[in-house]
């Protein structure tokens, strides 16, 4: 009993000793080692293998989705799912590979963790603990990069986190190893990256709010500048002196959509705004001519938020605090780090800064986390000169973080409430991230007067897509997105630190296909309206038969195809009821255009129709020549016929490959009595049905490139009526019966009008 008692007793004096080697003087807490996170483990291959930062300098890496989820990088990795609040387990590598365990880079990844471990990548399964070594790389690498879209789950947003970048860092740039992934990081492929003479590779960054990936490249003369490797125009910025060696080098893009980045070196800091175009030193307020770092003194960390509010930690202990905006400024605050410990900063949910200190957990055999609060208001307070207090009362919108859809030809309008003090110089300033692509009004107007008698303003924005013939820079009209992501942002231009907790105000805009639009058929007469089928007979196993000389077995349009007739089921659950069309009417679909359960418009472009059982019994009421073309027109056979995977109607013809024949570049008009087959409710081209009673199952795309971003089809069921039934016989024996008929009913009349008997006079 009294030996179970002592071993307790001592484990408890040897946590109080591990606690006690915190720095004095610092108001540090240790935390509860309650509930401890144990690693998942999958049993892949032999035992687990240890991991460790491979830098002298241990580092964090946060989640750009979860603020709670972050790793630790150092003489252990560890993952946190709590912000530091519990002691956790080290990470350890248990796959099938042998490796020593060196970390240089880890990023979370949607719900992965992509880590470099011995210059290789790794997926580690978050969910479900298992390791999976990615594909397709072909060379040692350090880095991983990417950038995660936490604001939507959608596609365009979805896309930009499944892109991972991997390099290797300070390689010679002719090498290629630059590997793109575009589903995660589980399959790579070689990102082409043309060399101008002796280059090193900086870094390399996913930059989706220019359409870009942006690559830092440094010169055989110390110099770096940033690259658009993605642009048709390849555009780099100007170059700047590199003070230390490229190893030492980051390159940090805050999680914000917003284009800035921050590059740092023990000797040198640096911020650009816009996506690497402009770079600028950050300045100290207060200290005339000083930038940071000061003269004789290092960088030790940057930290940073999605907000852009950025920290500072110098090797003499001192913590600068700023916020970047147009351009970067920092305030030195008094309390002065004690460095000597291996202490990491990063920001909370409320902007203030967290210090974190690791330390072996003896007791439960993990790590635990030592955490110091650094309250930035109070900081603020005691600095010299002093900060005053912020002249703004409100700032505020609706639209915060919102992602909003923009097709050709639309608006999207976002207003920000303001309210200043009365001496306030500030005023809310619009940018966004691709002036190549969206343009913006602004007008600011008075919105009335606060209860205490502030005069209350109303910023209104109007945001528009240009189009090609409105952009300024001719060489880029080629590469203009045909979908893009774009961040609009309203920042109060002039402040500084003071308002820390007046965040920017961000619209993200996706220039493409909202997710909800479609388009639908309208339905006016139908077989079920007028009598002729109703829903539980084309619900009780309804079915038809195409005759083998209406259709094509592989839809090429070509009589006499078909072997036999073509039985078919029809679905009502998938077309409804057909429309009902008299067989002699030249006829058209009324297509409208519909934003989830929100009818928009008629639908006024170019379309094709095809059948989807390859019936090919119906013409066109128009000529290419009827329809005014000045060159040849396109036509289904053609198209399918040119396909090089086999005749798909779905993929033939769309606006990818659709071309006027009113334009007259195009091909010469050499047969102007063929079928024209666009479609138009604007134009006199119409169906024409033949002398034939029965189904067809259309299916109508929209391919004018100008109409909309958006892949728009539907598919529709037509009931053709009042045909007469098909001869049976030839029509020369017809005519030949029909006279023999009347022959005989001639001389059948004759003989009844004879009279009976003869007058004698």
């Amino acid at each position: 009993m009294w030996r179970t008692q002592a071993q307790t007793i001592f484990m408890v004096v040897l946590l109080l000793i591990c606690n006690n080697e915190v720095s004095p003087g610092l108001p540090w807490f240790s935390i509860a080692t309650q509930g401890v996170e144990r690693q998942a483990r999958s049993i892949q291959g032999p035992s687990p293998i240890s991991l460790y930062y491979r830098e002298k300098q241990p580092t964090l890496v946060r989640s750009h989705c979860d603020s709670r989820l972050a790793l630790y990088m150092g003489k252990w990795i560890a993952i946190t799912r709590t912000f530091f609040e519990d002691a956790t387990t080290p990470l350890r590598y248990e796959g099938a590979d042998k490796l020593h365990g060196s970390v240089s880079s880890a990023a979370f990844v949607l719900d992965n963790l992509a880590i470099v471990i011995d210059g290789k990548l790794y997926l580690h399964s978050l969910t479900e603990g298992t390791w999976t070594p990615a594909q397709g790389v072909k060379s040692t690498v350090s880095t991983v990069s990417t950038l995660q879209c936490c604001f939507s789950k959608e596609k365009a947003c979805m896309e930009v986190s499944s892109c991972v970048l991997l390099y290797n860092l300070g390689s010679a740039l002719e090498e290629q190893q630059v590997y793109l992934s575009r589903n995660g990081g589980s399959f790579f492929t070689n990102l082409p990256m043309v060399p101008k003479g002796t280059e090193f590779i900086g870094g390399v960054l996913n930059m989706p709010t220019v359409s870009s990936i942006v690559a830092m490249i440094i010169n055989n003369q110390s110099k770096f500048s940033f690259r658009f490797i993605s642009s048709s125009n390849l555009l780099q910025t100007d170059e700047h002196h590199l003070p230390d060696p490229v190893s030492s080098i980051s390159v940090i893009q805050p999680a914000g959509f917003r284009g800035h980045l921050i590059t740092w070196s023990p000797h040198m800091l640096r911020y650009s705004p816009n996506h690497g175009v402009v770079i600028a030193p950050v300045y100290v307020i207060g200290e005339e001519n000083t930038y940071l770092p000061p003269s004789n003194v290092t960088i030790l960390q940057v930290a940073t938020d999605d907000n852009g509010v950025v920290a500072v930690l110098t090797s003499d202990g001192v913590l600068y605090y700023g916020r970047a905006g147009l351009e970067a400024n920092a305030v030195k605050f008094v309390s002065v780090i004690d460095t000597s410990r291996e202490n990491l900063m990063l920001f909370t949910d409320y902007g203030d800064l967290m210090q974190i200190q690791v330390r072996e957990d003896l007791l439960f055999g993990g790590i635990a986390f030592d955490k110091r609060a650094i309250v930035v208001q109070q900081e603020l307070t005691r600095t010299t000169p002093p900060v005053q207090s912020c002249p703004v009362e409100q700032f505020r919108s609706t639209f915060d973080g919102e992602l909003f859809y923009m097709g050709m030809g639309d608006h999207v309008y976002l207003s920000v409430v303001y309210i200043p003090s009365p001496l306030c110089t500030f005023f809310p300033l619009v940018t966004v991230t691709d002036s190549k692509v969206l343009s913006f009004k602004e007008k600011c107007v008075e919105d009335g007067i606060t209860t205490e008698g502030i005069k209350k303003y109303r910023l209104d924005i109007e945001v528009t897509q240009l189009s090609v013939e409105q952009t300024e820079d001719r060489s880029l009209k080629p590469s203009l997105p045909k979908s893009s992501l774009s961040t609009i942002t309203v920042d109060l231009m002039g402040r500084d630190v003071a308002c820390k907790d007046l965040n920017p105000l961000k619209a993200h805009i996706v220039i493409g296909c909202p997710p909800e639009k479609h388009m639908r058929i309208v339905r006016n007469i139908t077989t079920c309206n007028q009598g002729v089928l109703t829903q539980e007979q084309l619900q009780d196993n309804f079915h038809y038969v195409i005759p083998r000389a209406a259709y094509d077995p592989l839809l090429l349009y070509r009589p006499d195809s078909a072997s036999s007739d073509l039985h078919v089921s029809y679905n009502i659950t998938e077309y409804f009821c057909p429309l009902l069309v008299y067989h002699d009417t030249p006829w058209i679909p009324t297509l409208e255009l519909w934003n989830n359960n929100d009818f928009i418009e008629q639908v006024s472009a170019d379309f094709v129709m095809f059948e989807v059982n390859g019936m090919f019994n119906y013409k066109y009421l128009q000529s290419a020549k009827e329809a005014q073309c000045v060159s040849q027109p396109q036509n289904w056979t053609t198209l399918l016929r040119l396909q090089p995977n086999g005749p798909n109607p779905n993929t033939a013809w769309t606006s990818n490959n659709y071309k006027s024949c009113k334009d007259k570049y195009g091909p010469p008009l050499t047969d102007p009595g063929a079928q024209y087959q666009v479609l138009n409710m604007g134009t006199a081209n119409r169906i024409l049905f033949p002398n034939f009673n029965g189904m067809y199952i259309f299916k109508a795309v929209v391919v004018d490139p100008s109409y909309s971003y958006c892949m728009l089809s539907t598919t529709f069921s037509v009931y053709v009526y009042g045909g007469f039934p098909p001869n049976i016989l030839p029509s020369g024996v017809v005519l030949i019966l029909f006279l023999a008929i009347f022959v005989v009913l001639l001389i059948i009349g004759f003989f009844l009008r004879r009279p009976s008997h003869l007058k004698i006079s």
